[in-house]
């Protein structure tokens, strides 16, 4: 089976919201005063969290 690519806020948030506002799948939600958080359960690996993250927080991984 092949292995999936998911991602993961892996530091660096700075809470701008703009992979929240990106998510096609509302997978993304805010962790008032800490970071970013992806519900990999709703996450399908589109990587449009990614691709928008300025700072670099969010990377990909193989689940």
């Amino acid at each position: 089976m092949a292995k999936k690519i998911k991602y993961k806020v892996a530091g660096g948030c700075v809470k701008c919201m703009t992979c929240i506002y990106q998510c096609p799948m509302q997978a993304i939600t805010m962790i008032p005063n800490v970071s970013a958080f992806i519900d990999e359960e709703k996450c399908v690996g589109c990587g449009s969290c990614c691709d928008s993250c300025q700072p670099g927080a969010i990377v990909p991984y193989e689940a």
